[in-house]
């Protein structure tokens, strides 16, 4: 389902608009006003922060996702990288603690919990950014879309384009010394990083989380998950990357 373009505004109204703030920065040459700076981080339960899988909101996406699909996925692939994650850390830890180190041994933890922890945080980005619920594009990061990529259509036919050609993840994030929206191809967890990008929304494109449901067909996979982003938890992404 192609989204539609109903709320458009132009760049010269929203400079207007902009301008009477008292913050603001720039998303894709647009001034975008910062978010409350107080506001909870939508990544408070984190299992990078609490050690524990962050909880699930839903069991299945009815017409997406099926339970079967997702429970796996969450369990073993989300909840695998989390707890390898904070395993390796606390090796490594206790490597720095006693002063000895396995050269090899080291460089290959190193690698690993890297690898690890960005899975585990960009499982848990897909997870929040979906929902059953009907959600619209908000304000803010519709400006900031429209703005970068022509319309919301031309965007997600981009980001649509960057899922089919990666074997890991699509990633929409916007970069904090450039100010600019960028759909990243990643082929695997700690590939096709953006330094100092933020992630908006992500798609996982490993087969994994797929496969169940779709089998080899992606492209129907990647269609319907338009229908069921969380434009809400988009939105905070967004404003959370402006503070």
């Amino acid at each position: 389902m192609i989204i539609k373009n109903t709320q458009s505004i132009s760049k010269r109204k929203f400079l207007n608009i902009a301008a009477v703030t008292t913050a603001s920065t720039l998303v894709a040459g647009v001034v975008v006003p910062r978010a409350n700076a107080q506001m909870t981080s939508i990544d408070a339960l984190s299992g990078l922060k609490t050690g524990k899988m962050k909880p699930m909101r839903y069991s299945e996406l009815p017409g997406f996702l099926s339970a079967a699909q997702i429970a796996p996925h969450y369990e073993k692939h989300y909840g695998g990288a989390l707890n390898g994650h904070l395993d390796l850390d606390r090796q490594i830890g206790e490597m720095l603690e006693s002063g000895k180190r396995d050269a090899n041994a080291y460089a290959t933890m190193q690698r690993a919990r890297t690898d690890k922890g960005d899975s585990a945080l960009l499982h848990e980005i897909f997870f929040d950014g979906m929902t059953a619920e009907k959600s619209d594009p908000g304000n803010r990061l519709q400006t900031a879309l429209t703005a970068r990529f022509g319309s919301l259509d031309k965007w997600q036919n981009d980001f649509a384009a960057a899922a089919a050609t990666a074997n890991g993840w699509a990633v929409l994030c916007y970069h904090k010394i450039s100010g600019k929206l960028y759909n990243v191809v990643s082929d695997s967890h700690s590939s096709g990083v953006f330094w100092q990008s933020v992630p908006i929304i992500v798609l996982d494109m490993y087969e994994h989380s797929y496969y169940l449901d779709y089998q080899n067909n992606k492209g129907a996979y990647i269609a319907k998950f338009f229908d069921y982003i969380n434009w809400t938890t988009a939105e905070m992404r967004l404003n959370e990357a402006l503070t």
